[in-house]
């Protein structure tokens, strides 16, 4: 009876652990199917996040009142604008204005896009007067196309100051889609600029994130939002960072690369 009833308990851990170990195999199957996916396109058209309270996103109607064809002569603005948004805080009334250039549309009906322009703009006494600005381009030997990243973009009083605090984020796509393109994260924050720069890569010693000291010595809200921002953005396959790149930050590094 003894041998028995130890025949029936080998054969039911014999069993369980054949169990557990197919569920691993098929949890492998689908963690190995997850990574395999490939990223989603970004929109253009995302709306940044950002406090309703304070921030005011303008409408078509809205944007051609206030930027007129001779005040975006007057602002050097010769792409097309397609987002705004306002703010009025202590600092005074601030739009923010995203424009870009259209380069071509693909086989795929894919539209891409040479170069972008952002504008900081103070409005004061009826003048609208540039306080900062954000230009750039593809290169065109690899890369294929640019844009703003508004999904990674904040408007909001992120440090609780009642000033409203923006991080502004813009990428390309390279060869192979977002694996090789560039990323820059830039945060403002009394009236500075400090950015992240990063090089993705699917060669683990071509990533280089660059980081600029100042971003160190920000409000922990702010710094913590932008991690936020890049934790997302590997989440989301948009960016590939070292695998150490959190505690190389939290080291204060100002630059990271490596696998």
């Amino acid at each position: 009876m003894n041998k028995f009833l130890l025949c029936v308990l080998f054969l039911t851990l014999f069993s369980c652990g054949k169990q557990t170990k197919e569920s691993e195999k098929d949890t492998n199957k689908e963690v190995t199917q997850l990574d395999n996916s490939p990223a989603k396109p970004i929109q253009k058209h995302y709306t940044i996040p950002f406090d309703s309270k304070l921030v005011t996103k303008l409408s078509k109607k809205e944007i051609s009142s206030v930027f007129t064809r001779r005040k975006q002569n007057l602002l050097g603005i010769s792409n097309t604008i397609y987002q705004v948004y306002s703010y009025n805080d202590e600092s005074g009334l601030h739009y923010i204005v995203l424009t870009d250039h259209r380069k071509a549309i693909t086989e795929e009906k894919d539209t891409l896009y040479d170069n972008i322009y952002a504008l900081k703009i103070l409005s004061k006494n009826n003048q609208l007067k540039k306080r900062s600005t954000v230009k750039d381009k593809i290169d065109k030997d690899w890369e294929t196309s640019i844009g703003f990243w508004n999904k990674y973009s904040d408007l909001s009083d992120i440090d609780g100051d009642g000033l409203v605090d923006m991080i502004l984020t813009y990428g390309t796509e390279g060869q192979n889609g977002y694996k090789d393109g560039r990323v820059k994260i830039m945060a403002y924050y009394m009236g500075k600029r400090v950015s992240v720069k990063h090089q993705n890569s699917e060669i683990g010693g071509g990533r280089l994130t660059k980081i600029n000291k100042k971003l160190y010595g920000l409000p922990t809200q702010i710094q913590d939002a932008v991690k936020e921002k890049m934790r997302l953005m590997v989440q989301n396959k948009h960016a590939v960072f070292t695998k150490d790149w959190e505690e190389k930050m939290s080291e204060k590094s100002d630059r990271i690369e490596g696998e």
